[in-house]
């Protein structure tokens, strides 16, 4: 974790494309349920890489964003922006860290949009049925007999707790927002680029582990796999893991990209985390990293070489981005995946 760094900027052990990375000392202590469980064929490719951008990655961070964020971090001022490096979460030039909120926070969080799009997935539908059967119903029916009999009970019993959840947490969240909104305990995982090192660490939710490192390997350690799923409609579902050579240690990489059907999403993901940890090469030319590529060596000399405008996304209008991400699908769909 606290790998001296070179002159360079770059510890020793950062992961360099152009260097014949040594295999691993130890023997293999990966049992076959893990590998059936992590593993589906071979490992994906470490050749050249596609320069492509899955589209989820474009559709969070976009140009309007990086602008309200950027002057959001302006009226906290210089101070503020330099306590970054002690967030436990981050998404920078020198490494993607993943923290989330603690299980009270989504418990809370989950009772009110559970409740809110449960609420307005339902609703409609049953208002349709209870339209339809009451078309159906006796002349001799009252409306008043009908909705006592039939509709009255669902409201009472299946809507009246969306409701209440929905307004509970709403207002636990206005009022309370600290209660909602709880202190990050620790991080899950990180991607370091300074350093090469792959961090897994302890469940911080247990007490005394936050923080603490339960699996570290160098980023040439690990092989990216594509996995698989299908769905109960018989959609397959596909994601990056990343899977070390060895030893029991599996890292899902859906925080930062869901599940998605595309496959040829979840392969630009892992040609852009290769590119993010390699060291040779600039971070990837996505909006996220743009505020932070003057911080990391090789990218500002690459910038400098090439003349690029450090506002390039947060001054492109939607319409150009727009023209950009349909672009980018399209040589998407059409590359040759390895």
């Amino acid at each position: 974790m606290n790998a001296t760094l070179e002159t360079s900027g770059y510890a020793p052990t950062a992961y360099r494309s152009n260097r014949k990375a040594p295999e691993p000392k130890e023997n293999n202590q990966q049992s076959a349920l893990f590998r059936k469980s992590w593993t589906m064929g071979s490992p994906l490719s470490k050749g050249a890489s596609s320069g492509l951008i899955p589209p989820g990655l474009l559709e969070t961070w976009h140009p309007q964003q990086l602008r309200e964020y950027e002057e959001i971090e302006k009226r906290k001022g210089v101070a503020e922006l330099q306590e970054r490096h002690t967030y436990h979460g981050r998404l920078d030039e020198e490494c993607l860290r993943y923290a989330t909120l603690p299980k009270l926070s989504w418990a809370l969080l989950w009772m009110q949009h559970g409740g809110r799009l449960t609420f307005y997935i339902l609703f409609p539908i049953f208002v349709f049925v209870w339209v339809v059967m009451w078309f159906m119903e006796p002349a001799d029916v009252s409306f008043s007999h009908y909705f006592s009999d039939a509709v009255l009970p669902t409201l009472q019993f299946f809507f009246s707790p969306m409701l209440l959840c929905w307004g509970l947490g709403r207002l636990l969240e206005k009022k309370y927002p600290k209660l909602v909104y709880q202190d990050i305990k620790g991080p899950l995982w990180e991607l370091n680029r300074r350093t090469g090192m792959v961090t897994l660490f302890k469940d911080p939710e247990k007490e005394g582990q936050s923080g603490e490192i339960r699996g570290q390997a160098p980023f040439h350690e690990w092989d990216g796999y594509l996995l698989s799923l299908p769905d109960h409609q018989g959609n397959i579902w596909y994601r990056l893991v990343l899977v070390h050579k060895t030893q029991e240690w599996a890292l899902p990489m859906n925080q930062l990209l869901a599940a998605t059907t595309n496959r040829e999403d979840v392969l630009a993901y892992w040609d852009l985390i290769r590119q993010y940890m390699d060291v040779t090469k600039p971070l990837p030319d996505i909006p996220l990293f743009e505020a932070y590529r003057y911080l990391d060596p090789t990218t500002r000399a690459h910038d400098e070489k090439t003349g690029r405008d450090p506002y390039h996304w947060r001054n492109m209008n939607e319409e150009d981005y727009d023209a950009f991400k349909r672009k980018n699908q399209t040589a998407l769909v059409n590359h040759s995946w390895r």
